[in-house]
Protein backbone atom coordinates (compact mmCIF):
# COMPACT_ATOMS: atom_id res chain seq x y z
CA UNK A 1 0.00 0.00 0.00
CA UNK A 2 0.78 3.36 -1.04
CA UNK A 3 1.39 5.50 2.31
CA UNK A 4 2.13 8.86 1.80
CA UNK A 5 1.34 11.49 -0.97
CA UNK A 6 1.56 15.60 -1.14
CA UNK A 7 -1.09 16.90 0.58
CA UNK A 8 -0.77 20.32 0.19
CA UNK A 9 -0.91 20.84 -3.82
CA UNK A 10 -4.31 19.13 -4.11
CA UNK A 11 -6.85 20.96 -5.30
CA UNK A 12 -9.65 18.67 -5.78
CA UNK A 13 -13.33 20.22 -6.69
CA UNK A 14 -15.30 16.72 -7.92
CA UNK A 15 -16.59 13.90 -6.04
CA UNK A 16 -17.60 10.24 -7.22
CA UNK A 17 -19.05 7.55 -6.19
CA UNK A 18 -19.04 9.05 -2.69
CA UNK A 19 -19.96 6.87 0.33
CA UNK A 20 -22.66 8.09 2.46
CA UNK A 21 -22.36 11.13 0.48
CA UNK A 22 -21.44 14.15 1.71
CA UNK A 23 -24.23 14.40 4.29
CA UNK A 24 -24.07 11.31 5.64
CA UNK A 25 -20.15 10.88 6.38
CA UNK A 26 -20.56 14.25 8.07
CA UNK A 27 -22.92 13.73 10.12
CA UNK A 28 -20.91 10.09 11.08
CA UNK A 29 -17.73 12.65 11.83
CA UNK A 30 -20.30 15.20 13.83
CA UNK A 31 -21.75 11.78 16.02
CA UNK A 32 -17.55 11.31 16.40
CA UNK A 33 -17.05 14.75 17.44
CA UNK A 34 -19.69 14.81 20.15
CA UNK A 35 -18.08 11.81 21.97
CA UNK A 36 -13.82 12.99 22.02
CA UNK A 37 -12.63 13.00 25.08
CA UNK A 38 -10.99 16.74 25.54
CA UNK A 39 -7.33 15.45 25.22
CA UNK A 40 -8.45 13.57 22.06
CA UNK A 41 -10.54 16.73 20.71
CA UNK A 42 -7.17 18.66 21.81
CA UNK A 43 -5.20 16.44 19.88
CA UNK A 44 -7.55 16.76 16.47
CA UNK A 45 -7.31 20.19 16.93
CA UNK A 46 -3.66 20.04 16.65
CA UNK A 47 -3.78 17.87 13.92
CA UNK A 48 -6.46 19.49 11.65
CA UNK A 49 -5.82 22.95 12.87
CA UNK A 50 -9.40 25.44 12.57
CA UNK A 51 -11.30 21.97 9.97
CA UNK A 52 -13.44 19.83 11.85
CA UNK A 53 -13.72 16.09 11.47
CA UNK A 54 -16.90 16.61 9.69
CA UNK A 55 -15.01 19.32 7.59
CA UNK A 56 -12.67 16.40 6.39
CA UNK A 57 -14.86 13.24 6.44
CA UNK A 58 -14.84 13.15 2.44
CA UNK A 59 -10.98 14.36 2.14
CA UNK A 60 -11.05 10.23 1.08
CA UNK A 61 -13.41 11.11 -1.76
CA UNK A 62 -12.20 14.00 -3.35
CA UNK A 63 -8.90 12.71 -3.00
CA UNK A 64 -9.73 9.51 -5.07
CA UNK A 65 -11.83 11.10 -7.76
CA UNK A 66 -8.35 12.30 -8.85
CA UNK A 67 -6.90 9.43 -11.39
CA UNK A 68 -3.17 9.89 -9.82
CA UNK A 69 -5.09 8.63 -6.41
CA UNK A 70 -6.93 6.50 -8.04
CA UNK A 71 -4.77 3.24 -6.17
CA UNK A 72 -6.36 4.17 -2.88
CA UNK A 73 -10.06 3.25 -4.14
CA UNK A 74 -10.03 -0.86 -2.17
CA UNK A 75 -9.21 1.34 0.83
CA UNK A 76 -13.00 1.92 1.03
CA UNK A 77 -14.85 -1.33 0.53
CA UNK A 78 -14.55 -4.70 1.07
CA UNK A 79 -15.66 -7.06 -1.39
CA UNK A 80 -16.96 -10.44 -0.71
CA UNK A 81 -18.95 -13.21 -2.36
CA UNK A 82 -22.55 -14.27 -0.53
CA UNK A 83 -23.12 -16.78 1.87
CA UNK A 84 -20.69 -16.96 4.27
CA UNK A 85 -20.26 -17.97 7.67
CA UNK A 86 -18.41 -15.27 10.18
CA UNK A 87 -15.52 -17.28 9.58
CA UNK A 88 -15.23 -17.43 6.28
CA UNK A 89 -16.00 -13.90 6.16
CA UNK A 90 -13.69 -13.01 8.83
CA UNK A 91 -10.68 -15.62 7.17
CA UNK A 92 -11.68 -13.94 3.94
CA UNK A 93 -10.75 -10.47 4.95
CA UNK A 94 -7.63 -10.75 6.77
CA UNK A 95 -6.08 -13.38 3.58
CA UNK A 96 -7.29 -11.28 1.05
CA UNK A 97 -3.99 -10.78 -1.27
CA UNK A 98 -5.09 -6.79 -2.43
CA UNK A 99 -6.09 -4.14 -0.46
CA UNK A 100 -9.28 -3.47 1.40
CA UNK A 101 -11.13 -1.05 3.36
CA UNK A 102 -10.62 -2.88 6.87
CA UNK A 103 -6.70 -3.23 5.89
CA UNK A 104 -6.30 0.50 5.09
CA UNK A 105 -7.99 1.06 8.50
CA UNK A 106 -5.60 -0.93 10.53
CA UNK A 107 -2.95 0.84 8.92
CA UNK A 108 -4.02 3.80 9.48
CA UNK A 109 -4.89 3.71 12.78
CA UNK A 110 -1.20 2.49 13.31
CA UNK A 111 -0.16 5.50 11.52
CA UNK A 112 -1.74 7.39 13.53
CA UNK A 113 -0.21 5.97 16.86
CA UNK A 114 3.18 6.08 15.53
CA UNK A 115 5.22 8.72 17.38
CA UNK A 116 7.89 8.59 14.78
CA UNK A 117 5.22 10.10 12.10
CA UNK A 118 5.17 13.65 11.51
CA UNK A 119 2.01 15.96 11.73
CA UNK A 120 1.52 16.15 8.31
CA UNK A 121 1.62 11.79 8.04
CA UNK A 122 -0.62 12.36 11.34
CA UNK A 123 -3.22 14.63 9.89
CA UNK A 124 -3.59 12.32 6.76
CA UNK A 125 -4.29 9.09 8.74
CA UNK A 126 -6.71 11.12 10.68
CA UNK A 127 -8.29 12.29 7.45
CA UNK A 128 -8.47 8.79 6.01
CA UNK A 129 -9.86 6.80 9.51
CA UNK A 130 -12.62 9.53 9.72
CA UNK A 131 -13.58 8.54 6.41
CA UNK A 132 -13.37 4.96 6.25
CA UNK A 133 -14.89 3.78 9.72
CA UNK A 134 -18.09 5.66 7.68
CA UNK A 135 -17.42 3.72 4.73
CA UNK A 136 -17.28 0.30 6.63
CA UNK A 137 -20.70 1.10 8.24
CA UNK A 138 -22.32 1.62 5.06
CA UNK A 139 -23.80 -1.73 4.14
CA UNK A 140 -22.94 -1.77 -0.02
CA UNK A 141 -19.82 -1.11 1.32
CA UNK A 142 -19.46 -4.60 2.01
CA UNK A 143 -20.60 -6.42 -0.67
CA UNK A 144 -20.10 -7.96 -4.27
CA UNK A 145 -17.45 -7.30 -6.46
CA UNK A 146 -19.12 -8.97 -9.37
CA UNK A 147 -22.07 -6.13 -9.32
CA UNK A 148 -19.43 -3.44 -7.99
CA UNK A 149 -21.19 -3.64 -4.62
CA UNK A 150 -24.61 -2.76 -6.16
CA UNK A 151 -23.57 -0.09 -8.43
CA UNK A 152 -24.96 -2.35 -10.98
CA UNK A 153 -27.84 -2.97 -9.55
CA UNK A 154 -30.65 -0.95 -11.28
CA UNK A 155 -33.93 -0.08 -8.84
CA UNK A 156 -36.73 2.19 -9.15
CA UNK A 157 -36.75 4.57 -6.02
CA UNK A 158 -40.59 6.32 -5.42
CA UNK A 159 -40.56 6.67 -9.04
CA UNK A 160 -36.44 7.97 -9.95
CA UNK A 161 -34.32 5.01 -11.37
CA UNK A 162 -31.03 4.90 -9.70
CA UNK A 163 -28.74 1.63 -8.35
CA UNK A 164 -29.06 -0.02 -5.28
CA UNK A 165 -25.49 1.15 -4.07
CA UNK A 166 -26.62 5.23 -4.67
CA UNK A 167 -29.62 4.29 -3.20
CA UNK A 168 -27.83 3.96 0.25
CA UNK A 169 -25.20 6.45 -0.22
CA UNK A 170 -27.57 8.94 -0.63
CA UNK A 171 -30.67 8.25 -1.64
CA UNK A 172 -32.06 7.65 1.73
CA UNK A 173 -30.30 10.49 3.48
CA UNK A 174 -31.72 13.29 0.12
CA UNK A 175 -35.38 11.63 0.82
CA UNK A 176 -35.40 11.89 4.60
CA UNK A 177 -34.16 16.21 3.76
CA UNK A 178 -31.90 16.55 7.03
CA UNK A 179 -28.78 18.53 7.32
CA UNK A 180 -25.47 16.71 8.76
CA UNK A 181 -26.03 18.46 11.56
CA UNK A 182 -29.70 17.83 12.30
CA UNK A 183 -28.43 14.09 11.34
CA UNK A 184 -26.05 13.97 14.29
CA UNK A 185 -28.55 15.75 16.34
CA UNK A 186 -31.40 13.13 16.13
CA UNK A 187 -29.54 9.81 15.59
CA UNK A 188 -27.08 10.45 18.55
CA UNK A 189 -28.76 9.09 21.04
CA UNK A 190 -26.57 5.65 22.09
CA UNK A 191 -27.07 4.64 26.12
CA UNK A 192 -23.52 4.97 27.88
CA UNK A 193 -24.63 0.79 27.66
CA UNK A 194 -24.43 1.05 23.99
CA UNK A 195 -21.37 3.09 23.28
CA UNK A 196 -19.14 1.16 25.49
CA UNK A 197 -20.13 -2.31 23.95
CA UNK A 198 -19.90 -0.81 20.27
CA UNK A 199 -16.68 0.68 20.74
CA UNK A 200 -15.19 -2.47 22.49
CA UNK A 201 -16.65 -4.62 19.16
CA UNK A 202 -13.89 -5.14 17.05
CA UNK A 203 -13.71 -3.65 13.49
CA UNK A 204 -14.70 -7.43 11.73
CA UNK A 205 -17.89 -7.25 13.70
CA UNK A 206 -18.77 -3.80 12.13
CA UNK A 207 -17.97 -5.67 8.94
CA UNK A 208 -19.64 -8.44 9.44
CA UNK A 209 -23.04 -6.29 10.45
CA UNK A 210 -22.70 -4.43 7.17
CA UNK A 211 -22.29 -8.02 4.84
CA UNK A 212 -25.60 -9.09 6.90
CA UNK A 213 -27.65 -6.28 6.28
CA UNK A 214 -26.44 -5.79 2.59
CA UNK A 215 -27.12 -9.69 1.97
CA UNK A 216 -31.21 -8.60 3.01
CA UNK A 217 -30.39 -5.62 0.50
CA UNK A 218 -29.48 -7.92 -2.32
CA UNK A 219 -32.15 -10.22 -1.68
CA UNK A 220 -34.66 -7.73 -1.37
CA UNK A 221 -34.01 -5.94 -4.80
CA UNK A 222 -34.34 -9.53 -6.83
CA UNK A 223 -37.16 -9.98 -6.15
CA UNK A 224 -38.88 -6.68 -6.57
CA UNK A 225 -36.51 -3.40 -7.43
CA UNK A 226 -39.60 -1.27 -7.45
CA UNK A 227 -39.23 0.46 -4.48
CA UNK A 228 -41.65 2.60 -2.42
CA UNK A 229 -42.66 4.78 0.06
CA UNK A 230 -43.02 1.75 2.03
CA UNK A 231 -39.16 0.45 1.89
CA UNK A 232 -37.90 4.12 2.95
CA UNK A 233 -40.05 3.82 6.06
CA UNK A 234 -38.87 0.55 6.40
CA UNK A 235 -35.24 1.12 5.94
CA UNK A 236 -34.81 4.59 7.54
CA UNK A 237 -33.75 3.27 10.76
CA UNK A 238 -31.27 0.75 9.65
CA UNK A 239 -29.29 3.77 7.66
CA UNK A 240 -30.20 5.66 10.98
CA UNK A 241 -28.47 3.07 12.86
CA UNK A 242 -25.42 2.43 10.76
CA UNK A 243 -24.14 6.20 10.77
CA UNK A 244 -25.08 6.45 14.46
CA UNK A 245 -22.65 3.40 15.08
CA UNK A 246 -20.09 4.24 12.76
CA UNK A 247 -19.88 7.75 14.48
CA UNK A 248 -19.61 6.11 17.84
CA UNK A 249 -17.00 3.81 17.03
CA UNK A 250 -15.24 6.20 15.09
CA UNK A 251 -14.89 8.22 18.66
CA UNK A 252 -13.95 5.44 20.03
CA UNK A 253 -11.29 4.60 17.98
CA UNK A 254 -9.43 8.67 18.08
CA UNK A 255 -10.19 8.53 21.70
CA UNK A 256 -7.96 5.06 22.27
CA UNK A 257 -5.15 6.58 20.00
CA UNK A 258 -5.42 10.04 20.75
CA UNK A 259 -6.63 10.55 24.09
CA UNK A 260 -3.05 9.44 25.53
CA UNK A 261 -1.49 11.93 23.15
Amino acid sequence: MKKYFVLALMAVCSLSLVSWGVTGHRAVAQIAENHLTPNARLAVKKLLGNESLADVSTYADELRSNPQYKYTAPWHFVNLPSGYTFDQFANAITNSPGDNGYKALLNFEHELGDPTKSRTQKALALKFIVHIVGDLHQPMHVSHAEDKGGNNIQIIHSGYNESLHSLWDEGIIDHQGFSYKKMATEYDNATPVEIEKWQKDPVMIWLWESYQISSILYEEAAQDNNFTEEYYQQHLPILEKRIEKGGIRLAGVINSILDKQ
